[in-house]
């Protein structure tokens, strides 16, 4: 008996740990998800021929930065996405976009169960198109296909351009053009109906040291639409449109950094994720961080699928 009891005494504390090690439910599980593979925004677009609509029925994911919201009205029910291999226009509903996808923010856009649609030219990413373009997601189905992430510490750049450069590689890219002038300083960004006396989608013309000409279409939607065009000399900033043959720059964030002093003629470039508020009048020199796209967990892919 007295050996008996030693065993059993012995044996305890190993019986006590024996339902622990044995009950796989109450062991914490880790799962390592593998990273999302990334397809370049550039290979997104070539899916779509031109001659029609693309339903996307496969798993693809294109990252980038966020270069044009309806930050001041400036891109109505729309966002800019781009990579260094090009951007891409998303059809979106909710107002304001600018909120939910600020200017400079790192966005992943799963695209499998989205549409491409060809729209005057340019490839346009949404859901089903009508007569003005690709469809807008729901705001209510956004979070479904399109997560943010912070920039970590990096902005989108603007490309330098001349006018006589812009091919369409730079379709819904951002640019900026130096030492340009309007060909109609005095009007405003817009006309006005005259019936309604409400602003409509305006196209003004800037000009180079050289004399040359390209267009800078403004929506409607606008909020300084009735406002001056800058005077003097500077540069200005936007997104490269296409519509039937035409390329335009869509200001975008106001960034208008001319020498003039027209009123409302600039805005502080804004800081990833957070929109300017303020207004400049002078022309003014930075030295501002900037990638096209690199290679850090914070920034866009590269490389092409």
């Amino acid at each position: 008996m007295r050996t008996t009891a030693r065993i059993s005494l012995l044996t305890l504390p190993v019986l006590l740990t024996l339902p622990a090690g044995c009950d796989r439910a109450t062991q914490p599980e880790f799962t390592v998800r593998p990273p999302e593979p990334q397809n370049s925004v550039a290979y997104l677009k070539s899916l779509c021929d031109g001659k029609s609509s693309v339903a996307i029925a496969q798993d693809i994911t294109i990252r980038g930065f966020v270069t044009a919201n309806d930050l001041y009205g400036e891109f109505h029910r729309t966002i800019v996405v781009e990579d260094a291999s090009g951007g891409i226009a998303i059809a979106a509903e909710g107002s304001p976009l600018a909120d939910l996808y600020p200017f400079g923010i790192v966005a992943t856009v799963r695209c499998n169960g989205l549409t491409l649609c060809d729209y005057g030219g340019k490839i346009q990413l949404g859901t089903t198109p009508g007569d003005g373009g690709a469809g807008c997601i729901p705001r209510e189905e956004l979070a479904r296909y399109i997560r943010t992430e912070p920039p970590g510490g990096e902005t989108p750049s603007a490309q330098l351009l001349t006018f006589d450069a812009v091919s369409a590689r730079h379709i819904d890219t951002r640019v900026r053009f130096d030492d340009v002038r309007f060909a109609d300083a005095g009007k405003t960004w817009c006309d006005t109906d005259p019936e309604t006396g409400r602003a409509v989608a305006t196209e003004r013309e800037i000009v180079d040291t050289r004399g040359r000409t390209f267009t800078v279409r403004t929506a409607a939607t606008c909020v300084y639409a009735k406002e001056p065009l800058p005077q003097g000399t500077g540069s200005l900033y936007g997104i490269i449109d296409y519509f039937a043959g035409k390329y335009t720059l869509r200001v975008t964030n106001r960034e208008a950094e001319f020498s003039g002093t027209a009123a409302h003629s600039a805005a502080t470039r804004p800081t990833a994720g957070r929109p300017a508020r303020t207004t400049r009048t002078t022309q003014t020199t930075r030295t501002t961080r900037t990638m096209r796209a690199g290679v850090t967990a914070a920034t866009p892919p590269t490389a092409y699928p």
